[in-house]
């Protein structure tokens, strides 16, 4: 059975889903990083395929940053709406 993938920028509050890929060609073009630059801080702060992710917040304006829930050990971290709109997944039924 195939699984939608969403934007991780596109789930709601309090929704989780598996980490499935990051996709750096959705970045917008005007963000000025070397190719595989916003992948390997995503990596190095937690976000690996696999990985189940819950939205905890958005900020106030435009929801940006959005607060996470890194896997069931509690890590919470913040990222960039365009950071998160590159990570697909497949969002899990709570």
């Amino acid at each position: 059975m195939q699984h939608k993938l969403v934007a991780l920028s596109e789930l709601a509050k309090g929704a989780s889903g598996i980490v499935e890929k990051i996709d750096e060609d959705l970045l917008p073009h005007n963000i000025e990083l070397e190719p595989g630059e916003l992948e390997r801080r995503l990596l190095e702060i937690g976000i690996i395929e696999g990985t189940t992710v819950k939205v905890l917040h958005f900020g106030l304006i435009n929801h940006d940053p959005i607060a996470l829930q890194i896997d069931e050990n509690g890590t919470s971290i913040a990222i960039r709406k365009n950071e998160a709109a590159i990570v697909l997944v497949t969002p899990i039924d709570n």
